[in-house]
C-alpha cells in the first residue's frame, strides 16, 4: 500500500495528469481508502510543493500542473469517498475588487490554494460587491478572498465587509484581504478574518480560517 501512495504522492509533485488516473485506480483496486489517497498521496505532495516554492525550488508552472493532476487526483476519488467526507480543505471565492484589472498575483494565489488542497472558484478581476456576496451564496463557499494592486479599489474590501454585516451573512464566511496596497493592519480596520502578503502565506492563512469561525480571530500571516 505505501509503494502505491508514494507513487501517487510524486506524480502530483511532478505534475504528471497522465499517470495520475492509472495510479489512483489502481490503489482503489487494491482497496486504499479514497481519503487515504486524498490525505497521504496528494495532499502530503501538495504541502511538499508549497515548501519547495517558497524556496524558490518550484515555480509557478509546476504549481499549475501540480494544481491539475491534484484535481483529478480528487475527481476519480470522490465517488469513494464516505458519506459526509469532504475531499477539500475547504472552498474558497477569489477575485480582485472592483476597478481592479492586475490578474497575476490573485491567479498565483488561486493556484497555491489549489495545489494546497482547496477547491478555488476564480471570478476574475473588476468584482463588485454584489458579485461576491451572489456567487459566495450560489457556490456555498467557506472564504472569500479578495485581492487589490490599487489603492483606489481597497474600498472594495471594506464594502464588501460591511454588506456581508448588513446583509446579515458575516457569520458565515471568512474574509481574507491581500495585495500590494494591503497590510495586517487594514484587514483589521475594516473587520477582514485574514490577511497574507503572499500566495504561500495564503494557503497557511486559509488552512487556519478553517479551523475557527468566522471573526474568532484576525489571521496575519506575513511570510
Amino acid at each position: 500500500m505505501s509503494d502505491i501512495i508514494k507513487k501517487i504522492e510524486e506524480a502530483v509533485y511532478d505534475g504528471e495528469d497522465d499517470l495520475i488516473e492509472e495510479l489512483v485506480q489502481q490503489a482503489l483496486d487494491e482497496g486504499v481508502p479514497a481519503e487515504k489517497i486524498i490525505s497521504d498521496g496528494g495532499i502530503i505532495a501538495l504541502e511538499r510543493l508549497g515548501e519547495d516554492f517558497n524556496e524558490l525550488i518550484v515555480f509557478l508552472p509546476e504549481l499549475m500542473l501540480a494544481g491539475e493532476t491534484m484535481k483529478k487526483l480528487i475527481d476519480i476519488c470522490s465517488p469513494h469517498i464516505s458519506s459526509g467526507t469532504g475531499a477539500y480543505k475547504g472552498k474558497i471565492l477569489i477575485g480582485c475588487a472592483k476597478g481592479d484589472l492586475h490578474d497575476i498575483g490573485k491567479s498565483l494565489v488561486a493556484t497555491q490554494l489549489a495545489v494546497n488542497g482547496f477547491n478555488v472558484i476564480d471570478i476574475g478581476v473588476d468584482v463588485g460587491t454584489n458579485k461576491f456576496i451572489s456567487e459566495a451564496e450560489s457556490q456555498e463557499v467557506d472564504i472569500i478572498a479578495v485581492s487589490s494592486l490599487l489603492t483606489t479599489s481597497q474600498y472594495y474590501m471594506e464594502d464588501l465587509v460591511k454588506r456581508l454585516v448588513s446583509d446579515g451573512l458575516r457569520d458565515k464566511y471568512r474574509v481574507i484581504v491581500g495585495g500590494g496596497p494591503i497590510s495586517g493592519e487594514y484587514a483589521k480596520m475594516i473587520g477582514a478574518d485574514a490577511y497574507a502578503r503572499t500566495a504561500f502565506g495564503a494557503a497557511k492563512a486559509c488552512s487556519r480560517l478553517m479551523e475557527i469561525k468566522p471573526t474568532e480571530e484576525l489571521v496575519i500571516v506575513n511570510e
